[in-house]
Order: structure tokens, then sequence, then C-alpha cells
């Protein structure tokens, strides 16, 4: 079936109970970020590709919402298709809700798989759609994929206490703690990654995230993991039995909630909890909501896995430079493409014995692909890569020590002012937040803000966010913290962030440099206690596109510190060809 017979099975269906709508999230029963094949229903609906959007089935409109990072993707997915690209946070464009609003009558039925639609949004529908019938139960995506992926039924396994620097019983205690002093008497943790942190597990059932799908429910006494049995081994199960940890079936979450007495208390995150799970709580159990807790505390990082991060940083970047170093003299040749480049890079990380895998698809895009802010390029259609112009290389790799996210764009022979001048602003926005001082739990909207400046200065702008935590071992993109213009999450120390402003100018080019940083304590006084972000990257910073004429010394200092540090850590590890490229690569300008 192509998208449009798809539709139309859809519609069918949606007749039979009188549906007038079906929204289709990019979900799992997680409310994962990253998914497993088997639950990429949007994408099966949709034909879109990204990592993000909504969809929306009626009777007489297909429509996807996806924010700005996918405009021109999914501008170019959807064109064969009845769907209409809905641009989130343009002026003039409802969003879902109000669409809905507006288009469905007002004892219309809207429906939804439940055990793929969180708490919050089912909560932001009801307090919106009036008297209009929300319907859970229904999985109709599962009706019409027939060849359907199967799930993963990979072994999970166990991430050694001298990477974590924290005991699977220490955490557990830690978390009671917080418990106890807020009179919860029962967690509920529905985010396969924080699952995998508090139990020290790693797993392989989502592509590029090393974790398990399961369900944790924690009282003062007990600790129940649903989880499919047989994907622990014998090993895993002595070890999950001498920390007291009971194991149930996958779906046994169900009884479990139900069987809680009555008057206590249980907190849940209701981003990460699904509409099926959340109605099988007893109505007189207490609820509170919030972020869960295990996602605050595996924010902050312990010293030993910032130690275990820095390692594979290094580990990271003596692959780095031998691809760019590779991707240099093949350009001369014109005999790649992005897609070999990619392949290219994996290959060359998969040398290092602690490789898992790869913690996100890589993003290889030469000129103007580079302005396609999520563009994964392909085995088809890959752009030739000359020696001329940029190449934007964002990338990572989960190692057993910990996981890599970085973003360089280099450049690969003649360039325009334009491109120059873009390169050198992106650069300052970039240089701005590793010479900022801030105080002690400073917002993520005010790091925004500072990152910005250069670029407001310049009347220019970007619309992703400018960091997001990285896990460790887990999802590339980890909260609670973001330098976002939307988040208010107070940075402290040992949090880690990306840090990756970026400039994209739509069939031209798309320039990102992107460390992962730390915050460390600066200084404190009797004015307060002030942080400062310490990188954890260390892969030299392309100087041939700089202007240094719109760089002031602070700047060029850093830069300068910045790659001669590059050349001390990574020179021991390169030989050849590979140490002249890195040499040169971390000349003083």
């Amino acid at each position: 079936m192509n998208i449009n017979q798809r539709i139309e099975k859809l519609r069918e269906l949606m007749k039979d109970r009188k549906i007038d709508a079906y929204i289709i999230p990019t979900s799992d029963p997680h409310q994962s970020e990253y998914l497993a094949d088997y639950y990429k229903t949007r994408e099966f609906i949709s034909g879109f590709t990204g990592s993000a959007g909504t969809a929306l089935v009626t009777m007489d409109d297909a429509k996807l919402w996806t924010d700005s990072r996918y405009f021109i993707q999914a501008s170019k997915e959807l064109r064969a298709s009845e769907f209409e690209l809905m641009k989130m946070g343009v002026e003039g464009v409802p969003d879902l809700i109000d669409y809905l609003d507006q288009n469905i009558s007002e004892f219309g039925k809207i429906a939804f798989d439940g055990k793929s639609y969180s708490v919050e949004g089912y909560k932001n529908l009801s307090e919106n759609m009036g008297a209009r019938i929300l319907i859970s139960d229904v999985d109709y995506i599962s009706q019409i994929w027939t060849d359907r992926p199967e799930l993963s039924n990979d072994k999970v396994w166990m991430m050694d206490e001298k990477y974590t620097g924290e005991s699977l019983s220490d955490k557990v205690d830690r978390l009671r703690a917080i418990m106890e002093s807020n009179g919860y008497d029962y967690t509920f943790i529905g985010a396969p990654e924080d699952i995998c942190y508090l139990l020290n597990l790693r797993g392989n059932d989502v592509d590029y995230n090393p974790v398990v799908l399961s369900y944790l429910l924690i009282s003062k006494d007990d600790i129940s993991l649903c989880i499919d049995v047989d994907k622990l081994s014998g090993e895993v199960r002595d070890y999950l039995d001498e920390n007291k940890v009971k194991v149930y079936s996958y779906d046994s979450i169900y009884k479990l909630l139900k069987n809680i007495p009555g008057k206590n208390r249980i907190y849940l995150d209701p981003e990460r909890t699904n509409v099926a799970v959340y109605d099988s709580i007893n109505s007189n159990v207490k609820v509170t909501m919030g972020t869960n807790i295990t996602t605050s505390m595996k924010a902050v990082k312990t010293d030993t896995e910032i130690k275990n991060i820095k390692d594979a940083y290094i580990k990271d970047g003596v692959a780095l430079v031998k691809f760019f170093n590779w991707l240099e003299v093949g350009a001369k040749t014109g005999s790649l493409n992005e897609y070999l480049a990619s392949n290219k890079l994996q290959d060359l990380r998969k040398e290092d014995e602690s490789y898992i895998e790869d913690s996100f698809e890589t993003i290889a895009g030469y000129k103007e692909n580079a302005a396609i802010v999520h563009y994964a390029p392909t085995i088809t259609g890959s752009k030739t890569i000359r020696d001329e112009g940029m190449i934007l290389v964002d990338s990572g790799a989960h190692y057993s020590g910990g996981t890599t996210d970085i973003t360089r764009t280099v450049a690969l022979g003649r360039l325009t002012d334009a491109e120059k001048t873009d390169y050198t602003l992106v650069l300052k926005s970039f240089l701005t937040l590793f010479l900022a001082k801030f105080k002690d739990k400073t917002s993520g909207q005010r790091l925004d803000a500072i990152a910005k400046y250069p670029l407001w200065q310049a009347g220019k702008d970007f619309f992703h966010g400018t960091g997001h935590g990285v896990g460790f071992v887990l999802t590339v993109h980890e909260g609670p913290q973001r330098i976002s213009e939307r988040d208010n999450t107070g940075f402290i120390v040992n949090m880690t962030t990306s840090i990756e402003p970026g400039l994209y100018i739509e069939g031209s080019h798309g320039i990102r440099i992107e460390n992962e940083a730390y915050v460390t304590r600066a200084y404190e006084n009797e004015f307060g206690k002030f942080n400062q972000f310490e990188t954890l990257t260390y892969v030299p910073i392309d100087t041939r596109p700089v202007k240094t004429e719109l760089l002031n010394r602070d700047e060029i200092d850093w830069l300068n510190n910045y790659n001669s540090e590059c050349y001390e850590k990574l020179s021991p590890y390169l030989q050849g060809q590979d140490l002249d490229y890195l040499k040169e690569s971390c000349k003083e300008i």
C-alpha cells in the first residue's frame, strides 16, 4: 500500500465507530523520543521519517505537524501523499489542539491509541475539546500494518559500577529518601532510560539507544520490574535477585498498579506515562505528577561518569581526526558522497574495542543539504563531495565508558564571503557560552539568550535548541536540562549539555558547531555561586572559514587554546598523515 491507500484504509476503520479524527503521535508505550521500528506508526501512516511529529487523519484531511528542524525534509517526504505539512511555531498555522477545535464538531469523536499517548497529552486534549468525545482504546495502525517489524528479543546486559560510579542499591536509597521526604508511597517509572540508569542495566531494544523496554514500580519495600523476562540471562536474574528486584512480565504493570491499596500516594511523570497505564490506577489512590525523580538524578553525573566520558571523547576525537583527513583527501578525487562518508565514520569508530553503537543516525550534509537540520544521507541520492564548499557532520557513539555527540562544519575548498561570515557568527555564538560565567541554577532559557546574542546582533537566528543533556550510555538527548528559549531548568555542577548553535540558509549552506560540556564551579563569593562550562569534546574546530576581524581577543585566545589542547590530547594516538592533518588543523590564528 502507498501512503494514500493507508489513509483510506484507516478512514474505513474510523467509519465503523463513527470516529471523526484519529491522532497518530510519534510515540511508544513509554513516550520515548527514539522508537523501535515496531512503534514507528506515524512514519508508517504518513511517510515522514523525522524523529518528531504528529499525524492527524480526518474524513476529509490528513495533516502532519512537525517543528522547524524538519520543515525542508517533511516538505519533500509528504509531496507524493495527501498529507499537508503544518509548520509548528509559524504564525498563522494552527497547532493540533486549535485545528481540532476549529474542524471537529461539538460532539465529535477523537480517537488514539492510549498505550502510545501520554497522560500529559490526554490532559491537554481533554481540557480543550469541550464536549467532544475522546476514545483511547483504538489501535487502528496495528490492523493496517500487516508486515510490521518484530520487537527485539536481545538480552539485557549489566553496566559495571566502574563506569557508573554508583551502585543500584545506592541509587535506590537516594530515590527512596526523596520519596519519603515528599510523602510518596510509590513511584512509577515508564521511561526505559531512567529504569536502565537506576538498575545499572542496558539493552538493545531501540536503535541508537542501549535501553530495554520495561516499567518499574518502587515503594519503600519493593522494587518491581516489568519486562520481557526472556531478555534476562541467568547472570542478570541473579544480579536483580541480589538487589531485591522482583521481576514480572511486561504487561503485569497494569495489575501491579491496580493492586496499590487506596489512600496511598503515587508519583509519576505525565509526559512518560501512557493513558492505558494511568487508567489502571485505582481512583482512590492519590496521584502526584512531575518530572521523574530519576530524570533529575541521572542529569547530574558522578565524578566517575565525567572521567569516563572524557576518555570516550578522546577515542571519538581520534576517530574523527582520521575521518576528516580521509574526507578531505577523498573530496579532491570526486569519488565520495555523503552516504559513503557516514559509513566510513562508523567504521573508524568501530576500530575501538569499547565501541557499542552509534548514538544516533549520522548527519552528513554537504553544501545545501547541510541546511536540512536533521539530514541523513541515503544510499541513493547522496550528494557527491568535492573540494569546495562546506560539509556539516553531526555524529556520535556509545562507548562502554560514555556517550558522545559532536558536530563539526569543515571547509573543503573555496567559500563565499557569506559562508565565512555565517560560519564566524556561529562560532561566536558557540564561544559566548564557553566564555560565560553564570550564577548557579541559571536557567536554560537565559543561557540560550546569551548564546544567541552574536547572531541576533547580525539579524540572524536558528530555530532549534542550543543544547540538550546527554545520557551516559543511554539516550543521546536527555533532560530535564536544555539550553532553549522554553526551558527553565537550572543548571548545576556536573550537569552535562551539548552546546550547538547553528545557521541554515536553504538552498545554500548549513553550519553547526557542537561540543558537549559539563558545568563546573567557577568561583564562589559574597555574591553567590558562579558556574562555567568545561568542554568534554576534543576535535579541532576548523579555522579556515573564520573571519578573524569579527572575533575579539578573548574569543581568538579560547579558540587557539582549545585547538592546542586537541593536539596535546589526541596526538599520542595518531601517526603519519593523520598526525600531520591534526597538526595543521590545530595551528593558531
